[in-house]
């Protein structure tokens, strides 16, 4: 009989990912995706080959739900963020201060060389992922256009400007907070 972690299935469900997702992201750092089976996975993550298959159907599987769980949190520690935001420009420098800051916190860094090795399908649920993130950007940018804070051409060609803005660059977030406000302000 497997042993279970946790005091509850859902405790060891959740534990027995992370484990997965961090074993994953330290051998994406050590050797590359290519370079990763699933045997890799479970001998690092401390679970038996056959215990992760229930878990994850194949190494793309644990691409996509390693995305999915940190869109999640991100969003989530998003959200939570922006609730002390007043009016769309501290919405805006606090979703840029936030996404600079958690950068070492998400793995968002992974794309460019999974890009050419997933299928299709996977690429198509790791853009899902991406949507969902730049929907927060989406809704601060709408509200600060309707409330006339914000004079933009084009909200999705904002976003992907915003986006480059807050890529890692070891710069201070009120530099590019400030930086990102005078791009958009009317």
């Amino acid at each position: 009989m497997p042993k279970i972690v946790g005091d509850t299935l859902a405790d060891h469900r959740a534990l027995v990912r992370s484990h997965v997702f961090d074993a994953f992201t330290d051998l994406m750092r050590e050797r590359g995706y290519a370079a990763i089976t699933l045997s890799d996975i479970a001998s690092r993550a401390g679970v038996g080959r056959t215990a992760l298959y229930n878990h994850f159907r194949d190494k793309e599987s644990v691409v996509v739900e390693l995305a999915l769980h940190e869109t999640t949190e991100y969003v989530t520690s998003a959200r939570r963020a922006l609730l002390g935001a007043a009016t769309p420009t501290e919405g805006l420098r606090t979703y840029v201060r936030h996404h600079i800051e958690r950068q070492g916190e998400q793995h968002f860094g992974f794309g460019p060389e999974l890009l050419g090795l997933l299928s299709p399908g996977a690429l198509a649920q790791m853009r899902d992922h991406v949507i969902e993130v730049e929907r927060v950007l989406v809704e601060i940018l709408e509200a600060g256009i309707e409330a006339g804070d914000f004079d933009v051409d084009g909200v999705p060609a904002t976003v992907a400007l915003i986006n480059a803005c807050v890529q890692p660059r070891r710069l201070d977030p009120e530099v590019v907070a400030d930086f990102v406000v005078r791009a958009v302000r009317a």
